[in-house]
């Protein structure tokens, strides 16, 4: 089965909605007007500044442009699109879980039905690209290539398990640092989400992917274009704790982000060239009877 012209329709359409949500909502908090308020420290609002630099500037226009392919009925549409739709679960469950309503001032709440929105969207745009995916004739990338990203994946698995785990200690014994002080309950639901989702799908999908199996390199074109872009995103938090002085900056961190940003992207920008290059097998004839014929596909 595959996706109905008016399914098509409403999944470009939403994606060109979710892409302007996440526009808006970049614009109205404390990146630009400053009409949202979040209830967070001065440092950690910082933080998600410099994420929503990479929200407004990299993420909205990849899901507008993903939109605007479907409603085309592009091929590339849904591997395109499910990155920002996983980016905007992810970025906006933590936006609104993570504040810390009873300790400092702000309005976030007033904004909960846009963030709740780009959450559901986020979720309905991934579930329509997944199951599209899954239509698809996905093409195996090159040995090379498909090698490079299962060792992206798996590093990146490494490295977020083994930082993350050195951070978990440090609460564990007593001793955190003045970050989490700032903001525990940011802290602990981006840990959730990471030990709990991203790093188990990021190294399952490069293991999957150094085995050939078929499922890992359907996710790959998917997960490539979320990890360009948490990653990014996470990069352009150090950044901005860097440019703040904030004392809870790591140069190392940065030192590692901005090199896997952009390898990331250029990987991601291959991956997606080779899938959009990839041409579905043409229909085939099949004779039913004397006089009758059918268009089958070989796929």
């Amino acid at each position: 089965m595959t996706l109905s012209t008016s399914s098509r329709r409403a999944a470009g359409l939403g994606s060109i909605v979710l892409g302007a949500g996440i526009a808006i909502s970049a614009i109205l908090g404390p990146l630009a007007l400053k009409v949202i308020t979040f209830r967070t420290s001065a440092n950690l609002e910082n933080q998600f500044i410099g994420g929503e630099v990479v929200s407004l500037g990299v993420v909205a226009p990849a899901a507008i442009a993903a939109g605007v392919l479907w409603l085309r009925g592009h091929r590339l549409a849904p591997a395109l699109a499910l990155g920002p739709a996983l980016y905007a679960v992810y970025t906006y469950t933590t936006v609104v879980i993570g504040q810390e309503y009873a300790r400092y001032d702000g309005n976030v709440e007033r904004f909960f039905p846009l963030y709740a929105g780009l959450v559901a969207g986020g979720a309905a745009i991934a579930v329509a690209a997944w199951s599209r995916l899954g239509e698809t004739q996905v093409p195996t990338p090159s040995d090379r290539l498909r090698r490079t990203v299962a060792g992206i994946f798996l590093g990146l698995g490494s490295f977020f398990a083994l930082a993350w785990a050195a951070q978990i200690r440090l609460v564990v014994i007593g001793q955190p640092t003045a970050e989490y002080q700032e903001g525990p309950t940011i802290f602990w639901v981006i840990k959730l989400l990471d030990v709990g989702f991203l790093i188990p799908l990021l190294i399952a999908t490069g293991a999957g992917l150094l085995g050939r199996k078929p499922a890992a390199i359907r996710a790959a074109y998917g997960l490539s274009a979320f990890a360009s872009c948490l990653v990014g995103s996470i990069a352009g938090m150090a950044v901005a704790m860097e440019v703040k002085g904030d004392p809870s900056a790591q140069p190392a961190m940065l030192a590692i982000l901005l090199p896997a940003t952009a390898g990331l992207a250029f990987t991601t920008s291959r991956l997606l060239r080779s899938f959009a290059q990839h041409a579905d097998p043409p229909p085939t004839v099949s004779t039913l009877s004397p006089g009758r014929t059918s268009l089958v596909r070989t796929s």
